[in-house]
């Protein structure tokens, strides 16, 4: 029956709806049928287990449908309303149902019926959920397009609007692109305790939550950096190419995972791989030799210096956004492309980048000049990642007003910095009596010994809810804090003292003293995992390379190697895992290819 047909006169009584789930094959074709007809969105399935709910008038008319199933795996609102982890949300996410479709047919016009039928919905839906896929669901969520809906019916059956989404919707391939309609996200608890059962410590028996389903995908699950390479569009004249720019592209990487640093150690490298590694990176056949052939160092060296490193950015970029732990916080910094012996000869380049506190992957990275050109290449690169649910870290270069707006603009949090380029903040905040405080204040204290000293560290936060915003004038401020930091040398019994102040949009009740404390020591993983790493291990301080594009290529390349060796997991530190590949090439091509070779 076409829900054309289906005239409901206004007098209706709202009390004889009923809604129950669909388990007949051919209702679940009409229902597919006319939703795909009706609903402005079409219908093309549900995803995973999903159930599909009928409303029915006393008569056995079908009044309207709604189609549900897992939780979206990316909501930085949902994800903060409940506050669970990373860990958490891969165990958790199937407890969450998704209000995909919900559809009044044409030709019933009833005052009230969305929201009566909503509300018996989700009486119903966790018995439905659990009858279906055999578990219950604690939570529903569901997107309202504001251009087409008020979600009216949502908010009358008492769901919570958390905020917007950002307006990227998941494409074939597993990409994002940008369609420019961010939709109004809502939620509804089915049970009392909802949200504070989904961030518990402990599963519940009845949830019935079997590790093998719920653990993250492993590496194998995950495609691998030679496929995204894969996606690096050829700028080269069709005529005359033979080595591809994916196969070019995961031999340096394989090499940069061996402690390769140069093009020549690069072309050395691609001449030592064997047949099958060659072949498995597509490499050149010759007809004349009847054998793969590496591409030489002249190749190597031409392809990387005139190809557009924005797109071997984003190719790396695309492979680590895989594994990326949406929770975990980011430090934003810049480095110079040029190395001591080059700086000043012409105009300094620098690389902005992002890489996790805790995972020390590296995000992104873009390019600028130096100076001002730093602070607007953290910008760009703030608005190309996904910083929504996070908290970023920056240094006092910065602390900039514009940065702050944009950060919480897009969902983020910041903890920043604060010396003397903001004379003015930097005055504003160490005036604080941090003592008293105008309000209740929270410490910290921390003992560490390493380098051969005792270093202690003082962390004090301040709430500054009741200070006037002309006061500390860093938009979307809700803290400040002070770090004391005490080094003692026990040999020579020297001490120092550094005292140095931050602010943070994270409120009281969201950072404590201690976890400021945490995520201003987190900052220094971009140190000491990536900039340290690329100007020892691979050498980078020391770069003499002037051609075009080559030094950024290379640097993006061992950002890639140093992704992959995050992500194996194996090694401890970057010059272990390049002596591990450089005796062990097959190795090192299995984690660029994903297939493993004999040594």
């Amino acid at each position: 029956m076409d829900g054309a047909e289906l005239a409901v006169s206004a007098g209706f009584d709202l009390r004889g709806v009923s809604v129950r789930r669909i388990t007949d094959r051919a209702e679940t074709a009409r229902w597919d049928l006319l939703m795909e007809r009706h609903h402005y969105l079409g219908f093309r399935g549900l995803v995973g287990g999903g159930v599909r709910q009928v409303a029915e008038a006393p008569d056995g008319r079908w009044l309207a449908l709604l189609g549900w199933h897992a939780g979206s795996f990316k909501v930085g609102a949902r994800d903060r309303f409940i506050g669970w982890t990373r860990e958490q949300q891969f165990r958790r996410l199937r407890l969450v149902a998704n209000n995909t479709r919900f559809l009044v047919l044409p030709g019933v016009e009833v005052p009230n019926l969305a929201s009566r039928v909503l509300g018996l919905a989700l009486r119903r839906l966790s018995s439905d959920m659990e009858a279906q896929v055999g578990h219950p669901v604690l939570l529903a969520e569901t997107f309202v397009d504001p251009t087409r809906y008020a979600g009216t019916c949502y908010l009358a059956s008492n769901w919570r609007v958390l905020g917007k989404t950002r307006g990227f919707a998941r494409v074939a391939g597993g990409s994002w692109r940008e369609h420019g309609s961010p939709k109004t996200v809502l939620v509804r608890e089915l049970s009392r305790g909802a949200r504070a059962a989904l961030r518990g410590a402990e599963d519940r028996e009845e949830w019935g939550l079997s590790p093998k389903r719920a653990e993250p995908p492993g590496p194998d699950r995950l495609r691998s950096i030679y496929e995204f390479l894969c996606r690096v569009p050829e700028y080269r004249k069709a005529r005359g190419i033979r080595h591809r720019l994916p196969t070019v592209l995961a031999i340096a990487v394989a090499a940069k995972l061996a402690g390769v640093r140069g093009v020549v150690a690069i072309g050395e490298f691609a001449s030592r791989l064997t047949q099958p590694r060659l072949s498995a990176v597509s490499a050149f056949f010759s007809p004349s030799l009847k054998r793969y052939v590496a591409p030489s160092r002249s190749s190597i060296h031409r392809i990387l210096t005139e190809l557009d490193p924005e797109v071997v950015d984003r190719a790396v970029r695309g492979f680590v956004d895989q594994s990326r732990c949406p929770h975990d916080a980011l430090a934003v910094d810049g480095k110079s492309a040029d190395g001591e012996l080059m700086r000043g000869r012409d105009k300094e380049r620098t690389l902005v980048a992002a890489i996790e506190h805790e995972s020390g992957l590296a995000i992104g990275q873009v390019a600028s000049s130096t100076g001002g050109g730093e602070i607007r290449g953290a910008r760009r690169l703030l608005r190309e990642i996904d910083i929504e649910g996070r908290v970023v870290t920056l240094d006092a270069l910065h602390a900039q007003r514009k940065t702050a707006r944009l950060i919480v603009g897009r969902g983020g949090d910041f903890v920043m910095t604060v010396k003397g380029n903001q004379a003015a903040l930097l005055d504003d905040v160490a005036a604080f009596d941090w003592d008293a405080g105008p309000v209740r204040a929270s410490e910290r204290v921390t003992l560490d010994k390493a380098h051969g000293r005792l270093e202690t560290r003082r962390c004090r936060a301040i709430g500054l809810d009741r200070v006037s915003s002309e006061y500390v004038g860093m938009p979307h401020r809700r803290q400040a804090f002070r770090v004391e930091r005490e080094r003692k040398a026990p040999r020579t019994g020297k001490t120092t003292i550094e005292t140095v102040f931050g602010v943070t949009s994270l409120g009281p009740e969201r950072a404590s003293a201690s976890e400021l404390l945490a995520l201003n020591r987190g900052h220094w993983a971009i140190e000491n995992r990536l900039h340290y790493v690329r100007d020892f291990t691979y050498d980078e301080d020391r770069n003499r390379v002037r051609a075009k594009s080559l030094r950024r290529n290379l640097a993006s390349l061992a950002n890639a190697a140093i992704s992959i060796v995050r992500l194996d997991g194996r090694f401890p530190y970057m010059p272990q895992a390049n002596r591990h590949f450089a005796a062990r090439q097959g190795d090192a091509m299995s984690q660029v290819t994903r297939r493993l070779f004999p040594d």
